[in-house]
């Protein structure tokens, strides 16, 4: 059986001491020193978290930008071609215009000489006309 004397007292007394002791200089230091590490971890943690969706939010914000670049891009783009389209039309239609007048004015220009020059073609033809009819009748006609 065992016995209780004086010198359980001593290793409590003596293991207590060594606890308070050990307690002190290395666990509670021990201790801190992780539940420091700890908190810079969570903080970093933290910190990354926080990055990461201020990346997202960046990204967003930049894909939204260049969204709204391309539609305006895309809207001027259009509207240029329909002014050079616009502009085409009425080129066209001006030169269209002009071509009709110029043509016009030939038409204008070639009855005119046509007019004029049957006038004496017309003389001509009936002096000829004329010479023929005596030549074959063998007298003059009048």
């Amino acid at each position: 059986m065992i016995s209780l004397d004086y010198t359980i007292l001593v290793q409590i007394a003596s293991f207590l001491l060594l606890w308070f002791f050990l307690n002190r200089l290395v666990f509670t230091p021990f201790r801190r020193v992780i539940e420091e590490r700890e908190q810079r971890t969570d903080g970093v943690k933290t910190e990354t978290e926080s990055l990461i969706e201020e990346r997202r939010r960046l990204q967003e914000e930049v894909e939204s930008q260049i969204a709204r670049a391309r539609a305006e891009g895309k809207s001027i783009k259009e509207a240029i071609l329909q002014e050079a389209l616009r502009t085409r039309e009425h080129l066209l239609n001006q030169a269209q215009g002009n071509a009709a007048q110029v043509l016009q004015t030939a038409r204008e220009e070639i009855q005119q000489e046509v007019q004029r020059a049957h006038g004496p073609v017309a003389k001509e033809a009936e002096a000829i006309a004329q010479q023929m009819a005596e030549k074959i009748l063998g007298r003059k006609i009048g």
